[in-house]
């Protein structure tokens, strides 16, 4: 082993064992906020945070890329003419956006740092901060949480959940005609008018209240009407049956503020994939220019719909890049990311947390988000704790274990 692994092995086993509590006393009471919608956005495979939301230029031990430092509302980043995107969305959006640096999570496996970053703890049946969002403050919407992306952990709470992604589990749900035939048997031709769907589902409610009524009020046949005007709300999103199994990321933020829109949903996960650049890492330049670009878009339509002031949207990567180049021009896992929190109620134009220069996590304090020497550095138990605060949820149920970051909120 040498002395940098022997070293980033040493900081990542203190990291994992402060996020595990054994070095951090987490149990202080939450100061929790009101409560929130959530937008959770993965940016998956691990992005080199140099690019733009930690710049590092002219440090000897980071290979960084071109660009100059610019200055957007308080926040410190790299901007350069080939990626004019990033300068773009943060002086639209600077003012609603903090910059958390130097999370740690404590591994460089992907399925390992992904639970990490979006649940906050060690436990693989664990539910991310989206899912546990929508259990506590919207369980009875008609999909609380929407996932669009390949990459969410429903935990428990599965039954809210619902994927249009790679399984397209609500088109499965609402067209049976595109379900599997059993044993390869042909679907029958039968497609019901209006006036008969309508004379069907008269005769399954009445069914069903009169069940009701003889069971003395069973839970099931109550979940079961219940169910029936949230289908039709989800019948409302047209586009759901249209859209390939693979969608852009661009197709995931329409439909996404659509639902919001629409009072559908009370999280979404939206997923940007494929920046695992151990080859060529230059191929982060255009990944950040079309990410912000897709931000941007994002925070628009939010804003057109009315719902930034009680929506928060996080950005971030399961885990950040080495700071050297290897020989493949590409850059390795870097147990060390950071990211993107903003809308509603974030103190924007602020930065919470620090890198070294040799992009390992600073210590900070929580509460400000200076560099503290007497502080200590944020953990993804901490991140995900202080997300969970922010937008109105207790994270001490979940997350005992983090030290929620007060530095997010106004």
């Amino acid at each position: 082993m040498n002395a940098l692994s022997r070293r980033t092995w040493l900081k990542s086993s203190f990291y994992a064992l402060a996020a595990a509590g054994a070095l951090v006393d987490g149990s202080a009471a939450a100061q929790v906020g009101p409560a929130r919608r959530l937008v959770l956005v993965l940016v998956q495979g691990g992005w080199d945070t140099t690019y733009a939301i930690d710049p590092k230029p002219g440090v000897g031990g980071v290979d960084g890329p071109d660009g100059a430092v610019q200055q957007f509302h308080g926040l410190d980043v790299l901007t350069h003419a080939a990626r004019p995107s990033v300068g773009d969305f943060f002086a639209a959006w600077g003012d609603r956006c903090a910059i958390v640096r130097g999370v740690s999570v404590a591994s460089v496996a992907h399925p390992d740092c992904t639970r990490r970053i979006l649940t906050g703890v060690l436990d693989d049946t664990a539910p991310d901060v989206a899912a546990i969002a929508a259990a506590r403050l919207a369980p009875d919407l008609p999909a609380p949480y929407l996932i669009l992306g390949r990459t969410a952990f429903s935990g428990p709470y599965g039954a809210l959940s619902a994927r249009t992604g790679s399984a397209n589990q609500i088109v499965t749900l609402l067209d049976p005609k595109v379900t599997f035939p059993a044993m390869g048997a042909p679907l029958l031709p039968l497609v019901p008018t209006d006036a008969e769907e309508a004379l069907i589902r008269a005769h399954v409610e009445l069914r069903a209240e009169r069940e009701l009524a003889a069971a003395a009020g069973s839970r099931r046949v109550q979940d079961f009407l219940d169910s029936l005007p949230r289908g039709d709300m989800l019948r409302e999103l047209a586009e759901v049956g249209e859209l390939e199994l693979t969608r852009t990321f661009d197709t995931q933020i329409k439909l996404a503020v659509d639902a919001l829109a629409r009072g559908l949903c009370h999280s979404v996960q939206l997923e940007s994939g494929d920046w695992d650049t151990h080859t060529g890492n230059d191929a982060q330049g255009p990944k950040h220019d079309a990410l912000f670009k897709s931000l941007a878009a994002l925070m628009q339509s939010l804003s057109a719909a009315k719902l930034l002031d009680d929506t928060v949207v996080v950005v971030a990567s399961e885990m950040g890049r080495t700071p050297r180049l290897n020989a493949a021009q590409g850059k390795d896992h870097w147990p060390v990311t950071s990211a993107l929190v903003l809308g509603a109620g974030v103190a924007g134009g602020r930065v919470v947390g620090a890198t070294t220069d040799a992009l390992d996590a600073a210590p900070v304090d929580f509460t400000t988000g200076a560099i503290d020497p007497g502080g200590r550095p944020i953990a993804y138990a901490d991140f995900a704790a202080g997300l969970l605060q922010h937008v109105g949820v207790d994270p001490s149920e979940f997350i005992p274990t983090g030290a929620p970051l007060d530095a997010l909120s106004a």
